[in-house]
């Protein structure tokens, strides 16, 4: 072999070895399942716990108790006082409508963070799936005060909002063109329709304000520098088997 040949194949290892160790490395993010939401996940636990007979308010408190911090560092000390509250008056009816306010703040978050984030297609994605998952954890409860039309528009109000990221398509291959006014339009459509639905007990609204408001200061993806283990192993294994190889041809040309 000649030395420019096994210089390139040295390189191209080389490469290889980066890929290997780095695949998960800063500029990563970790979504979990985009299509659900752990807030809405929770509140539907919970509810179950509470309208079975009797209610199970040890098993309600207790998946509460799992997201509450969560729910204190996106939507502030007043909305968990207000759920401590409920839980210690065991007042099922409040509890829940609490829930569906905080559903709603939840609705807000993704939308807000979506838009701000618009220009990069995977984040933006990825919260509108989770905006659409709260939706549809709401969706149920809506459909004695909303019409069977009106919520069809607003399932279309999302495919539209989805179609308005536009996509950035493989290599150039498929790409279409983002269209914010249009996301503007749809995710405000959803928000106006869905927020006034949910009254907090007492008659307050939990869930006040429009997207694009400033939401608590919290980040919408969590950065993670945790690498791939598996991924790493088999690329190491995997470049020392080839490097091994080459070594062995280029000793075996000079023999």
């Amino acid at each position: 072999m000649n030395k420019p040949t096994f210089r390139t194949a040295i390189l191209l290892l080389s490469i290889l070895i980066a890929a290997g160790l780095f695949p998960a490395s800063a500029g990563a993010y970790s979504y979990g399942s985009a299509n659900t939401e752990a807030v809405a996940e929770t509140f539907k636990l919970a509810a179950g716990k509470l309208n079975a007979e009797p209610p199970d308010w040890t098993a309600a408190k207790a998946a509460y108790g799992e997201i509450r911090s969560e729910l204190e560092s996106h939507f502030g000390k007043d909305v968990t006082k207000e759920m401590d509250d409920a839980f210690a008056a065991q007042d099922k009816n409040r509890v829940l409508a609490d829930w569906k306010g905080v559903l709603v703040l939840n609705l807000d978050r993704r939308f807000t963070y979506a838009e701000q984030v618009f220009t990069d297609y995977n984040q933006a994605k990825t919260l509108l799936a989770k905006a659409r998952a709260t939706y549809e954890t709401l969706k149920p409860y809506m459909t004695e005060q909303v019409s069977d039309q009106k919520l069809a528009e607003l399932d279309q109000a999302f495919e539209d909002a989805l179609n308005a990221l536009g996509n950035p398509g493989l290599f150039g291959v498929g790409k279409k063109e983002p269209n914010p006014d249009l996301f503007k339009q749809k995710i405000k459509l959803i928000y106006d329709t869905v927020s006034p639905l949910f009254q907090e007990a007492g008659g307050g609204n939990m869930a006040t304000g429009e997207p694009g408001a400033s939401p608590a200061p919290h980040p919408p993806m969590t950065q993670t520098n945790k690498t791939n283990t598996a991924v790493t192993i088999g690329a190491v294994v995997i470049v020392a088997a080839v490097a091994a190889l080459l070594y062995w041809r280029s000793r075996r040309r000079k023999s």
